[in-house]
């Protein structure tokens, strides 16, 4: 039997992936906001583009963060 290791077999695998984080990390190094709150956030280069993308277009900021949009599915789910 033949061992390898994870890292081996999923070499060819491209991770491609949103993280937000509280915090600044070598790939998150792009303050975001959240469109309720205002809390500061991070996000890679292509997560932050898209969202001031989106905010450049008129989309207001279509950004909120984990605790603002429970807040909001749960206020949705009352009216219903």
């Amino acid at each position: 039997m033949q061992v390898k290791l994870r890292d081996q077999i999923d070499a060819d695998v491209i991770e491609n992936f949103v993280a937000i984080t509280d915090y600044v990390t070598n790939r998150n190094k792009y303050e975001i906001n959240c469109g309720m709150c205002f809390k500061t956030l991070y996000a890679d280069r292509q997560t932050s583009e898209g969202i001031y993308r989106s905010i450049e277009q008129g989309l207001d900021n279509p950004f909120l963060c984990d605790d603002c949009q429970q807040e909001l599915e749960e206020e949705g789910y009352e009216y219903r």
